[in-house]
Order: structure tokens, then sequence, then C-alpha cells
């Protein structure tokens, strides 16, 4: 028996500040999905795509504004929680 395996790629578009309505992020998600369709299908082999499907997600960050890039390794210890025994 073969193993089944899945391409899965990953599109976002960062909007800015304008605002958008739902139509036209539709009518975005629907023409990324099929160009993404015939791209993959002019690279694999003919019949190797049995199911294609996609998912559309909508959400707005303000993360950016606030949070800091950092690269920080955490080493036992460095937390407490306020069910658990210090470490000694």
């Amino acid at each position: 028996m073969s193993t089944r395996k899945v391409l899965t790629v990953t599109l976002e578009f960062d909007m800015g500040d304008r605002r958008i309505f739902g139509p036209r992020v539709k009518a975005a998600y629907e023409a990324a999905v099929s160009a993404a369709i015939e791209a993959a299908k002019g690279e694999l082999l003919d019949g190797s795509v049995s199911t294609v499907t996609s998912r559309m997600t909508w959400d707005y960050r303000w993360a950016e504004a606030t949070a800091q890039d950092t690269d920080v390794e955490f080493a036992d210890g460095d937390f407490e929680y306020g069910d658990e025994e210090p470490k000694q």
C-alpha cells in the first residue's frame, strides 16, 4: 500500500490599513487558489493530484506594534507556576 502524500501551500496577504470588504477578499482568495492549482498541475505528473481542498481564514493582527522579535533560550526554573513548589 502506498503512502499518501500531501502538499500544503500557505499564502498570507498582508493587506495594510485600507478597508477591504468581503466580496473582494473572497475574490482574491478564489484567484489565489485557482492560480496555485494551475501552477501545481503544470509541475506535477498528470493524474497525480486526486483532491484539492482549500481554506480561507481572516484575522486582524496588531501584534507587530507591541511585539518584539527575540532569540531567547529558557532553562528549567526560569518560570514559576502558582501550583508548584519552587525548585531548589
